[in-house]
């Protein structure tokens, strides 16, 4: 009896324009770690809050806000290479090791948990503190789930991959 070839599937796959993945991913980037932090912060308590303004040491908080949203777009530029239209499917194509992904194995999960502690830090929110370990915890769910697959679909590219490269920093 044959065996499927695995890299059929990826063919049949549905393809969306390249540009509507963008879009939607800054869309969604921005509902999940702006809109969203932004209402639960400014919501119950606010540490280092002053007369209805953030203290010195809250604005630090937006460093990190910046520095989140800057390696977020870095990643994603990364992760969406050139080509007219993007496969739609949690299953990898390839092993990304350009950009952001030669520093971490995942710089997407970084930079979105240094976006989401830059607004904890900014509105002093424990609201936002509780978010913060809900993500870390669904993230680490995440990473070892993605992981998996990508050494069954990958082998020892992967493992050479994930011997270089840290997983988070």
């Amino acid at each position: 009896m044959m065996q499927p070839n695995r890299d059929e599937g990826l063919q049949r796959r549905p393809r969306v324009p390249r540009s509507a993945l963008f879009w939607f991913s800054i869309a969604a980037f921005v509902v999940i770690f702006a809109l969203l932090p932004w209402t639960i912060g400014r919501r119950g308590r606010q540490i280092g809050w002053r007369g209805g303004y953030p203290g010195p040491l809250n604005r630090l908080g937006l460093i990190a806000v910046g520095l989140g949203t800057a390696g977020w777009g870095w990643s994603l530029a990364a992760h969406n290479g050139p080509g007219e239209t993007v496969a739609v499917s949690l299953v990898p194509e390839d092993i990304i090791t350009a950009g952001p992904y030669r520093f971490s194995r995942d710089p997407m999960y970084v930079s979105e948990m240094a976006t989401v502690i830059g607004w904890m830090l900014f509105f002093g929110s424990p609201g936002l503190l509780a978010g913060c370990v809900a993500l870390a915890g669904g993230m680490r769910y995440a990473v070892g789930r993605e992981e998996k697959t990508l050494a069954s679909r990958f082998g020892d590219s992967w493992h050479e991959y994930a011997a270089k490269v840290p997983r988070w920093l």
